[in-house]
């Protein structure tokens, strides 16, 4: 493409942009592995370097604190949680964190008999915490139930849920904080309260165990069964993934439940199912389809790469159905490239004749959208920070970013040659990102120059 201005002529070669199935070490998604602590413990920091994923930028801190339900955290203790966290932070992986009373499924016996001790460790914890914020993820959790998950506790009535929550947040400050269903978010806020402001998201570690995810899902129409109640699948995944694109959202993928573990809702379900369904014999099995469909709706951008290791080996074993580049991935590989944002710059062009303008189209192909704002530079012979931002972009969308030329006309990027006999002059054209509060590179899901930018192209300037 090109446009004559008195006798000069400008021209812009476009780059192949090929998408890439490369797997990207962006911030704030990808899979990540469970590393168990108890608080009370010391820990040899050189041996756990050696079990850290390179291939992972995220890590999920377990931090078990049952052996003081009865007592304040002693200061011992919370050096070792303030070594935890700086031991992660030194080797650059972000933290999802979650403190538990309980790692066997003994909620209620493990956790403390009084609410007030809960929330004296919380604010123990929250001094510590607090310090390591730009480095951790989420919290999951409110310390209480089986496993930290919030069932099989007595403190799960929705004043006390509330009360946990305040202290929680006022101790954290601004860390996002995971809860563990959306029944249990709509607790948590008044009806008809949208999203976003108090940063308080979801986790599930049931996905795919069953049609309603091992009891995270309800069988009852929203209009049946009231704001805080359970809703059936659709809705659901419906409202999972607005609270998902605005809080990070993940947790673990399981195999499927044992016949007998069905709740008899589910069971009632399962037979007002249509018949094609029914054919699948067991109530828990998903198509290659119907997961990743479902991983893109509810906005997944993290996930356990070690459990289930049924359902992980199933991905493993089978191809995504996906057409194109993707056609010989398999699912886990497929699921994997797609946790969290994943942007692609489809196409670059120029446009216009007196007033020139460079346009760039970029596309999330990802399951989420990139919560933190961040940076586009584009690259003419010298850097131009673009005043567009992809944060918020959501999955299967494309941003068009219009770039006027000259961005400066006293330092032009297309110089004449001192010869004018010979070749054109030429600047390539180059798009880099990066996470604004602290340069993290973001990379494009296409072929990238050294500096981990894209190309977009080649302009000349000739006589």
């Amino acid at each position: 493409m090109s446009f004559i201005r008195k006798k000069k002529q400008i021209r812009f070669e476009a780059a192949q942009l090929a998408e890439s199935t490369s797997y990207l070490h962006n911030p704030s998604c990808g899979w990540y592995r469970i590393y168990p602590f108890i608080i009370e413990e010391k820990q040899d920091f050189e041996e756990l370097y050696w079990c850290l994923c390179a291939e992972e930028s995220i890590v999920l801190a377990l931090v078990d604190i049952g052996a003081f339900r009865d007592d304040a955290l002693p200061e011992d203790a919370l050096d070792n949680l303030r070594r935890i966290l700086e031991f992660f932070n030194k080797h650059g992986k972000e933290v999802i964190l979650r403190i538990i009373y309980d790692r066997e499924g003994r909620g209620m016996e493990r956790e403390p008999d009084f609410l007030g001790t809960v929330i004296g460790h919380m604010q123990q914890l929250g001094a510590v915490i607090g310090k390591y914020k730009d480095h951790i993820l989420v919290v999951q959790g409110i310390l209480v139930g089986s496993w930290g998950e919030m069932h099989d506790s007595k403190f799960l009535s929705e004043e006390r849920l509330r009360q946990l929550l305040r202290v929680w947040q006022e101790a954290l400050g601004d860390i996002p904080i995971a809860v563990r269903t959306p029944q249990q978010w709509r607790i948590l806020h008044d009806d008809g309260a949208a999203p976003g402001r108090d940063k308080i998201g979801l986790f599930n570690d049931g996905m795919f165990g069953s049609l309603d995810h091992l009891g995270t899902y309800g069988w009852q129409r929203k209009a049946e069964a009231g704001w805080r109640g359970q809703w059936c699948r659709e809705e659901e995944i419906e409202f999972t993934g607005r609270v998902a694109a605005v809080v990070p959202y993940g947790g673990e993928a399981v195999g499927e439940a044992l016949e007998s573990s069905v709740s008899p809702q589910a069971a009632l379900a399962v037979r007002e199912l249509p018949n094609q369904e029914k054919a699948r014999g067991n109530v828990s099995q998903f198509s290659q389809s119907e997961i990743i469909e479902e991983l893109r709706s509810t906005g997944v951008s993290y996930l356990n790469s070690t459990h289930d290791a049924r359902r992980l080996q199933q991905w493993k074993e089978s191809l995504c159905g996906k057409p194109g580049i993707w056609k010989q991935k398999s699912m886990f590989d497929y699921i994997g490239c797609h946790l969290g944002y994943r942007f692609v710059v489809r196409k670059a062009e120029l446009t216009g004749k007196k007033d020139l303008a460079l346009k760039i189209y970029i596309e999330n192909t990802g399951f989420s959208t990139m919560k933190e704002p961040a940076e586009l530079v584009l690259f003419l012979g010298q850097r131009y920070t673009l005043p567009d931002d992809l944060c918020g972009l959501l999955p299967q969308e494309t941003r068009e970013i219009t770039v006027q030329l000259p961005l400066d006309r006293k330092k032009i990027m297309i110089t004449p040659p001192q010869d004018r006999k010979e070749a054109a002059c030429k600047r390539m054209v180059s798009l880099s990102m990066h996470r604004k509060r602290d340069k993290r590179p973001i990379f494009f899901a296409n072929e990238h120059l050294e500096d981990g930018g894209v190309k977009l192209g080649v302009l000349s300037w000739q006589e």
